[in-house]
């Protein structure tokens, strides 16, 4: 009996490792609305804006760590183990944080939290991506954008509830949340089949077999498996007998290995030049110069993180249907123009302590801080997932998506750590810098970005020039993929 589609044991294999992103999106969120509450701000001294910077972007100097540990624990011990051992970070991390005694207390379990969850991003996608049918995996790793607006939206509301709860240790409850996820990812993610894809790369083809069937046998699909699985095979064999073992220097060696690069790591840093980290860390710091209190701040903090679950819901309808070009050049385009709008309402109706406030022109900010999360949400959130780990190689695809998140990271603290200091000093102008980033962005998409949309991993290869594909077209198996790969001819670009 055929599989639902929808429901498929790939994508609820990915689902599962969305908790990652999950985790991803409650750590990033729960500290939003902790930084709005004063019990907070009281224990600690009342913090500065350096301070607070630094308890924010300490997280994003930990995920770098992280992501850049995953082409070694990745690629030696494979996918399920490196995300178990991000795991283990992850629950220790938060368990100082909740307790935490002191600034510096804090900062080094935000800190570990932050290891972990650079671990895990850097493994899940590329986990999924292996696992996924071509047809389905646009979903399969848009799906980890799902959990993390998921994430985000229970760490807002968390936020709300401690508020609520009149307690001078309100704001430890939310840390404590964050060890949950971490510790049911790491125990059941060892119960979960390894990559096909890995174990074929470490020359493990009985157990690489087995594990593709477990995911995609329906019972009635053996001759797709067998030549599917086949394709992969020699595909990476050849990949291994041209290119040799891969080192971290290789990334940069030929043009085609620089292009695969700029590709991956450009979405994510358009992501982050999106303004997205920013909105979403310091919203109540922007709702605090509309002359919001405390418990307005977090209540409609909790609104905006209502507004990303739906959002992303909404794109696994319609994220492998619609060309990746198309959905980076109009959300960075849509991205600008709310930015544009909302440093006009800014500029012209500032709201200033002891004057009265233009009410519409609040709630019409408001409403572009929300539109830039739907658009982020539905259109540029999913493709930082779904690009990165299809460009690459199998041999490549750990260390170069290791190497994407630790530019993500990287990029990300710069604007976490800058972003309350530059709101202090020029306010409403701040907003400027994402009207410029994101036009740019899609300039860039527009004219240097390539269409992989259809493609399987292997035929992607081809896009970049330097492994050559030849198709074939079968009735029979065309019911699972449109295209099945026959003749793999690698080119060694050092003897052309």
């Amino acid at each position: 009996m055929k599989e639902n589609k929808l429901f498929s044991k790939p994508f609820l294999t990915s689902l599962f490792l969305g908790i990652g992103g999950f985790l991803y999106g409650y750590d990033s969120g729960i500290i939003t609305p902790t930084l709005a509450l004063k019990s907070f701000l009281k224990y600690f001294g009342q913090p500065d804006a350096a301070t607070r910077g630094a308890i924010v972007s300490v997280y994003q100097a930990g995920a770098w760590l992280g992501s850049a540990s995953v082409g070694i624990t990745s690629d030696r011990f494979g996918r399920r183990k490196a995300i178990a051992f991000g795991c283990i970070w992850g629950t220790i991390g938060a368990a100082l944080m909740a307790g935490a005694a002191h600034v510096a207390m804090l900062i080094m379990g935000r800190l570990l939290v932050g290891f972990a969850v650079g671990t895990i991003t850097g493994v899940a996608p590329v986990f999924g991506a292996e696992i996924a049918k071509t047809h389905e995996r646009a979903k399969i790793t848009a799906a980890n954008q799902m959990m993390v607006a998921w994430g985000f939206f229970v760490a807002l509301w968390t936020g709300v509830g401690e508020g609520k709860w009149a307690n001078p240790n309100q704001w430890r409850l939310g840390f404590a949340i964050q060890g949950i996820p971490a510790l049911i990812l790491g125990i059941g993610v060892l119960f979960v089949g390894e990559s096909p894809r890995w174990l074929c790369l470490k020359g493990r083809h009985e157990e690489a077999s087995q594990a593709f069937r477990n995911y995609h046998y329906d019972g009635s699909n053996e001759e797709w498996c067998n030549v599917e699985f086949g394709v992969i095979q020699v595909n990476i064999e050849e990949e291994q007998k041209a290119q040799g073992r891969l080192t971290w220097a290789d990334l940069l060696r030929t043009p085609a290995f620089r292009k695969r690069l700029f590709v991956g790591s450009f979405v994510w840093a358009a992501a982050m030049l999106s303004g997205i980290s920013f909105v979403q860390y310091y919203q109540t710091a922007i709702y605090a110069t509309l002359q919001f209190d405390e418990s307005e701040q977090l209540l409609v903090s909790g609104l905006y993180g209502s507004v990303a679950p739906v959002a992303c819901l909404i794109s696994l309808f319609f994220v492998d249907r619609i060309g990746r070009k198309k959905i980076l050049i109009t959300s960075s385009s849509l991205l600008s123009l709310c930015y544009m709008i909302i440093t006009i309402i800014a500029a012209v109706y500032p709201a200033r302590p002891g004057l009265p406030t233009n009410t519409s022109a609040q709630r019409g900010l408001i409403a572009c801080i929300f539109a830039v999360s739907a658009n982020y949400s539905a259109l540029l959130g999913p493709m930082t997932w779904i690009i990165p780990p299809e460009v690459f190689t199998t041999e490549l695809r750990a260390k170069a998506n290791a190497l994407v998140q630790v530019i993500h990271y990287s990029i990300s603290l710069v604007i976490t750590q800058c972003s309350p200091i530059a709101l202090a000093a020029v306010g409403w102008k701040y907003y400027i810098l994402f009207v410029l980033t994101n036009a740019l962005c899609a300039l860039i998409f527009a004219f240097a970005y390539p269409e992989t949309k259809g493609k399987s991993l292997e035929e992607i290869d081809e896009i970049f020039g330097d492994v050559k594909i030849f198709h074939g077209n079968n009735a029979k198996l065309a019911l699972d993929e449109e295209n099945v790969v026959e003749t793999v001819e690698v080119r060694d670009e050092k003897s052309t």
